[in-house]
Parts: C-alpha cells; structure tokens; sequence
C-alpha cells in the first residue's frame, strides 16, 4: 500500500548522550546508582572500577540514553486523493511491539539478594518488586525473577503528501500522540523505579551493605565513616536509617533489643556472641547466614558468613 502511494520510509534512529557526575565525601557506588537510576555493574563497567572503590572529586559516566527519535524520509509523488489518503492511514497505524521474556536464577547456598542484585546489574528493590519479597531473606532452592518483562513500541510518523493536506495533517497529529503517549510511559516508568530505590536505602540491611564499599578501617571506640569499631557500626547504621539511638557498647546494646536464637534472626537484626550480660562482638545480619561487621584492627567493615568457627550465641531484634 505504501509503494502505490510511492513513500519511502526511513528507519527509526536513535541519538544517546553520556552525563557525568562528580563523587562527593561519603559517597558510594551502590547510592550513586540507586540515585540516578543506574545499576552498580553499568558505573564500574562504564567507569572501569575495581571492588567499588571511588573517590571524592572524581567524575562518573552514567549510562543514560535519551528518548528514541523516529524521523520519517518522505519522497512526494503525484497520485489521486483516493489512493494518498488510502497510504497515509495505513502508515500512521503502523506500530511494532516486542516483549522480553522475563529471566529466573535458582538460589544457591551463599548467595544473598545484594550478591545476586550485582551479579545481574539490578537494584535490591528491583529484585524485591520482582518477586513481591517484603525482606532480604531468601532460600536455598528459591526461583527468583532477575530480569523485568517489558514492552516496547515504535510508532511511525506518516509520510507527507502535497496533493493531501488534510490527510498529511490527520496522519502526523496521530503520530505526535503516539510519541507523547511513548515518553510519558517512559517517564512514569523511570519515577516509579527511582521511587522504589530511594525506599531500599531505609532499609538496615541495605545501608549496611553499602558501607562495605568505603573502605572503613577498624578503629577501637569509633563510629564514622572514618573508622569504627563492631557496636560503632551497628550504632552509626541505625542512626543513619531508623533513626533509633544505640548506645557505644555491645552488652548496653543487648538491652535495647528483644533476643532470639540465631535461627530465627531477619534481616537488620544485631547479632551478638559471648553469653548474655557479657558479650564481647556486634553485627548486623544481612540474610542468607551472612552479616557485615568490622571485625578486628587491621581489616575494614565488611561481609562475613556465619560458621561454626566463630558463631553468633544470639541475635535480637532492635526495639523502636
């Protein structure tokens, strides 16, 4: 129908711009991505980075494209009203839909929400929306959903005709909505998402996680970012997210929580070791049998796996 109106259409291009941004104190690969709506794996793969370490001043690469522009290369030709008109209704309905087939990963022992999130370049609360998961807390065996189904369109803009105006004019007026309609979409979309991010960082599990990428030394009495010891980092991961006010000690910390067997601990629950009344070391859980605490001088805060080597007694669940 279109070669009897004698138009020529050009495919659809697409024009991408990069945009930087420059790394402020306190700053981490993992809130940087969440912010701009990035994964973690697309900053240290754009930027080259190596174990998530950044530095305050240095300029980062976003990946970020710019809507698709659709432009139409018409050739005019002299034909009846009958067939224009015929041509240009069956180009502006023109529209192409794919659909992505959503990808499952099996959970493994050792894997954790975190592990997997940056295995598959995806945010935490993109993998909780996924699977409708209200917690970190996953389990051996468990199919969980790693890759969103989605749809896109292309919509063709109609060719022009100099013997048809008012074709023309119906045609491109179609072509103009179907474009608004697109970026709307698109922009919704990315709201929704950036949304669903910013709600992972309240999350103590979370915001303990990431603090793993700063390169925190052990420091005995300290509690920033600067260095900390164990209750110094359960004290400044609490204040920083549900704003309850721990105490600088792990037996003083035991009376702000209501304890449990290690078995039963969820994720942002502190675990502690030593009896009762005496203990001596401080974590928070993260799911999957593993924690982040800082461990001993000389190593910095980071993520450990629970083992019969050197098992929490108990955990507890902090009281608001």
């Amino acid at each position: 129908m279109i070669g009897a109106a004698g138009f020529m259409l050009a495919g659809p291009v697409q024009s991408a711009s990069a945009k930087t941004v420059t790394v402020k104190s306190g700053d981490t690969v993992w809130q940087l991505a969440t912010k701009y709506g990035v994964s973690m794996s697309q900053l240290e793969k754009s930027n080259h980075l190596k174990n998530g370490v950044i530095y305050a001043g240095q300029k980062l690469v976003l990946s970020s494209s710019k809507a698709t522009t659709t432009n139409t290369t018409t050739t005019t030709t002299k034909t009846t009203t009958k067939k224009a008109n015929a041509a240009a209704a069956s180009v502006s309905s023109l529209s192409s839909t794919s659909t992505a087939t959503a990808s499952t990963y099996t959970v493994k022992s050792g894997d954790t929400l975190w592990k997997i999130s940056k295995k598959y370049g995806v945010s935490l609360a993109q993998l909780k929306q996924w699977n409708g998961l209200k917690s970190d807390m996953i389990a051996v065996g468990q199919k969980l959903a790693v890759k969103k189904a989605a749809a896109t369109s292309t919509a063709y803009s109609s060719a022009t005709v100099t013997t048809t105006p008012k074709a023309t004019k119906s045609a491109t007026t179609t072509a103009k909505k179907a474009t608004t309609k697109a970026a709307t979409t698109s922009t919704t979309t990315k709201a929704t998402t950036t949304k669903a991010d910013a709600a992972a960082t309240t999350s103590v599990a979370s915001y303990a996680v990431s603090l793993v990428s700063k390169n925190i030394p052990y420091v005995w009495g300290g509690a920033s970012l600067k260095g900390m010891d164990c209750s110094g980092l359960t004290q400044y991961v609490y204040a920083h997210t549900t704003g309850v006010s721990l105490p600088h000690n792990t037996v003083a910390q035991e009376k702000m929580v209501s304890k449990h067997s290690v078995g039963s601990a969820v994720p942002g629950d502190l675990l502690f070791w030593g009896a009762s009344g005496a203990t001596y070391h401080v974590g928070i859980y993260i799911g999957n049998n593993e924690y982040v605490n800082a461990p001993v001088p000389g190593e910095n805060v980071q993520i450990a796996t629970i083992s019969k080597y050197f098992a929490p007694s108990f955990a507890g669940t902090v009281n608001g």
